[in-house]
């Protein structure tokens, strides 16, 4: 493996949740245990180039065009919140470049580093749970699942999601993505969207051919296409964010 690139609010959130009413120095733990995991997966997979990817404080491009996106999120437990500088010390201090810009997402970080790696000849792994980072999977990206200890390569994405990765971002366009609030098509579900997409193969031309499209259907994408373009917008991973970081600045050197 030559990048590993950590989702870090992905992995340290699940901890934490699973910490919080266990034992009373929830943070500490959670830090100790989020620590091993990036080293135990760097061990397991001795890679070159590491970062670990966090989220910025302020509110992003996505906010600005659907204000209610990750509207129904739980917002990150005090305790926790202002802990992160600690999290990013102690990560620096064992050799992992950490990573965070206030407008943007994490997930659209990694996501550019990860497609800049892959165009140049770099094998990637993303850790993290998300399944929307399937929709860069290729022969050199792939996810791994740290809690279900699972890869998910491009060949399994067809198989779990019954399309290839690039109809992902179409796929959630007709249903939506509840976990960050997203809304989808009325009355179309995961069945429907996968058998418009066999047929029609991409967003633009299910909706050229919506009226053709018979019964409910057919006018709910007439009637609601403008919810399929927004949705579109916002489940997309940016792949160009200008960041002030290159491949050299992500080496990975143990300490010690």
């Amino acid at each position: 493996m030559d990048v590993l690139l950590f989702d870090a609010m992905n992995l340290i959130r699940r901890i934490y949740a699973a910490r919080q009413d266990r034992v009373d120095d929830a943070v500490e733990q959670t830090l100790l245990l989020s620590q091993n995991a990036i080293l135990k997966n760097i061990e397991q997979t001795s890679p070159s180039h590491v970062a670990v990817v966090f989220d910025g404080r302020g509110q992003t491009w996505r906010h600005d065009i659907y204000p209610d996106y990750k509207a129904n999120r739980k917002p990150m437990p005090d305790e926790l919140s202002k802990a992160l500088p600690e999290f990013v010390q102690r990560f620096e201090a064992i050799g992992i470049t950490c990573l965070w810009y206030d407008e943007y997402e994490a997930d659209d970080v990694i996501a550019t580093l990860a497609v800049k790696c892959s165009e140049n000849g770099k094998t990637v792994s993303i850790i993290s749970t998300d399944k929307g980072f399937m929709q860069i999977a290729d022969p050199r990206i792939s996810l791994y699942h740290y809690f279900d200890k699972r890869v998910l390569t491009e060949d399994d994405v067809k198989m779990q999601l019954g399309l290839p990765p690039e109809q992902l971002v179409d796929f959630l366009a007709l249903v939506g993505d509840t976990t960050n609030h997203v809304p989808g098509v009325p009355g179309i579900g995961p069945k429907t969207a996968g058998a418009l997409l066999d047929e029609y193969h991409e967003l633009d031309n299910v909706l050229i051919h919506s009226a053709e499209i018979k019964g409910k259907v057919g006018k709910s994408l007439v009637e609601h296409f403008h919810v399929a373009l927004l949705a579109r917008k916002l489940v997309r991973l940016k792949l160009d964010c200008t960041l002030d970081i290159n491949l050299k600045g992500l080496r990975y050197e143990a300490l010690g």
